[in-house]
């Protein structure tokens, strides 16, 4: 079935159409999984985006009988790019997609499936009332080994900053109650009585007993320089630590005060005075050492340039993968610091995907380029995905848990793109998502 009624998917150049109308935002993960459930012989991707009306969209392929789905998770939402659903792999098989505002409410939203693997049957809406501890952006959830019986919902909450809360499971009816109340992990005011900094934050886990995370001291529009930091969270103790182990905060009792001039190796990722730095993903190596892609922009935000961070033990060995152009989307008033973005292959996060721009037919057209970074550090295997492209490809994804030769595996926006925000008379996205043709 197709994304939309009365859309053709069509493949031109080994690359295929999801739907013509889609966007997400790179700060709400995983936008895309595929799971494989074992005792239910499931093998299913799903996906999930927003469409330029506010409806909250998941797309279902099983990769067994190449059998497809969609359905509308929500309809009429705000139209707002920020608002992606995110999904959670619930141990006994059922799907839960979390969704929220753009931090104009204490609400999130979320739906569950009656049955595990399928979301055609997804169960009434929910909500999880926040009010007290900020409004609602940006969900991405955890299971962890150590304490399966809950999960872990971070988020741009409270003061605008990352959040974490404890719930129990979800029971058979869908409802979910706190078993620890949201805390705020960092702080960047200077003062209690501050507002407007926004520290910007990337999520993974290993697993089991840990949440890494990387962020910024606040938006990069608001502060030059903008730092950018590493830390992981203990789930057994809710304690903050850096790259070596050092706590750096008891988050039970209070956030990591910020104050943007912070010079700790094992703390601190990279801090340039004439530059405004913005992280887009976050993953572990196979030794379990994190890897990060960061943009650094400069003070006019007409340059971005692409780094690949990765911890050795030691220290950030940083890589510069690219000239990435500046801002890509047409409207040039408002978010100069948008870079045309990058993700990692979390299975294999030496492989990376960016957008840039790149001379073609069509003139200067973001498009999507792979490489692969060697263990010195250096740049290998630089090859396009994308090519004389008429209109951007932007935001590329890699489908968590995906293999390259997958139906689904990385996806990306395509499109003119304006603005994140089509509501009150505004013009919003106006991208669709693509795909690579197995």
């Amino acid at each position: 079935m197709n994304a939309h009624e009365g859309e053709t998917t069509y493949i031109e150049n080994n690359i295929s159409v999801i739907t013509n109308d889609g966007a997400w935002c790179w700060f709400a993960d995983p936008r895309a999984i595929r799971n494989v459930n074992a005792e239910t012989g499931s093998d299913k991707t799903y996906i999930g985006y927003i469409d330029v009306a506010g409806n909250i969209q998941a797309l279902q392929y099983d990769n067994t009988t190449n059998e497809q789905d969609q359905v509308l998770v929500r309809a009429g939402f705000q139209a707002d790019d920020h608002n992606n659903p995110t999904f959670l792999i619930l141990p006994d098989g059922r799907i839960m997609i979390f969704y929220s505002e753009h931090s104009t409410t204490p609400y999130f939203y979320y739906r569950i499936t009656s049955t595990p693997d399928d979301i055609k049957t997804l169960g009434s809406e929910k909500t999880i009332d926040t009010k007290g501890y900020g409004n609602t952006t940006y969900p991405s959830a955890f299971i962890l080994a150590d304490k399966p019986e809950y999960f872990y919902l971070l988020w741009r909450g409270i003061n605008w900053s990352p959040t974490i809360a404890r719930f129990k499971l979800p029971d058979q009816n869908g409802d979910v109650v706190f078993d620890r109340i949201p805390k705020q992990i960092v702080d960047a005011r200077n003062d209690y009585s501050e507002t407007g900094k926004r520290p910007y934050a990337k999520y993974v886990s290993d697993g089991k007993n840990k949440i890494f995370m990387t962020f910024t001291y606040t938006h990069p529009d608001d502060s030059i320089p903008n730092s950018l930091y590493f830390s992981y969270l203990d789930i057994n103790t809710f304690t903050l630590h850096d790259a070596q182990g050092n706590m750096l905060a008891d988050v039970n009792k209070e956030p990591l005060k910020l104050t943007n001039e912070e010079n700790d190796p094992s703390y601190l990722i990279d801090r340039r005075l004439d530059m405004r730095n913005w992280n887009w993903d976050l993953a572990l190596d196979k030794e379990g050492q994190p890897v990060t892609l960061f943009v650094r922009v400069n003070k006019e935000k007409d340059s971005h340039h692409y780094y690949y961070a990765k911890w050795t033990g030691s220290s950030w060995r940083l890589t510069e993968l690219a000239d990435a152009g500046r801002w890509f989307h047409l409207n040039e008033r408002k978010e100069c610091c948008y870079s045309g973005g990058m993700i990692l292959d979390h299975a294999n996060p030496s492989t990376v995907y960016m957008s840039k721009p790149v001379e073609g037919q069509h003139g200067s057209i973001f498009e999507i380029l792979k490489c692969d970074i060697a263990e010195d550090g250096s740049i290998t295997n630089l090859i396009p995905i994308t090519k004389n492209s008429a209109k951007n490809n932007v935001r590329p994804f890699v489908v968590r848990n995906a293999s390259p030769d997958d139906r689904y595996y990385l996806i990306w926006m395509h499109g003119d793109y304006y603005y994140w925000d089509h509501s009150q008379g505004k013009l919003g996205y106006t991208t669709g998502l693509r795909t690579l043709s197995n």
